[in-house]
């Protein structure tokens, strides 16, 4: 039996409401190669309505390096009242060394002293290794540390 792991991360995203930042992951995901062409060359809905549990997006991007990378992923749970969102990997370049990808999103609302809005957002990664020598996905959450910072920004910016 394979093992799983499991990988976390969070940032506080200053000035960004949470209710903006998950509605635009959960209804405006196919506008991140306008926030972030460099890393995003397109989005696009293969099946489902683009923003319910059963969509299904095909994502090509790149990670930093020179090479671009396509994934299939599928929302699998939308939970509006704590703002998370659950989905996995079911195609794509990232299956050839983790078998099993799947990923929650939960966005929190923070209020700083200034009175602000701030919040916070936890990305967990349940994964499986191809084997022993594939190392852990961290360059996928630092990439996605990089994405959440700058949707916040490109959001302030609209404000």
């Amino acid at each position: 039996m394979a093992q799983i792991h499991r990988l976390h991360v969070q940032n506080e995203l200053k000035n960004c409401s949470a209710d903006q930042l998950y509605s635009f992951f959960k209804n405006e995901r196919t506008k991140l190669p306008q926030v972030l062409p460099h890393i995003f060359k397109s989005v696009q809905i293969l099946a489902g309505d683009g923003n319910s549990a059963g969509t299904v997006r095909l994502v090509k991007f790149s990670t930093g390096t020179s090479r671009e990378e396509i994934m299939k992923e599928k929302i699998e749970t939308v939970v509006d009242e704590s703002r998370t969102l659950r989905g996995s990997i079911i195609d794509g370049d990232i299956l050839r060394m983790y078998p099993k990808f799947e990923y929650t999103m939960t966005i929190t609302p923070l209020v700083t002293q200034g009175g602000e809005e701030s919040c916070l957002v936890k990305l967990s990664v349940e994964y499986e290794k191809e084997n022993e020598d594939v190392p852990n996905p961290t360059e996928y959450m630092e990439l996605s540390s990089l994405i959440y910072k700058a949707v916040a920004s490109h959001l302030a910016k609209k404000a």
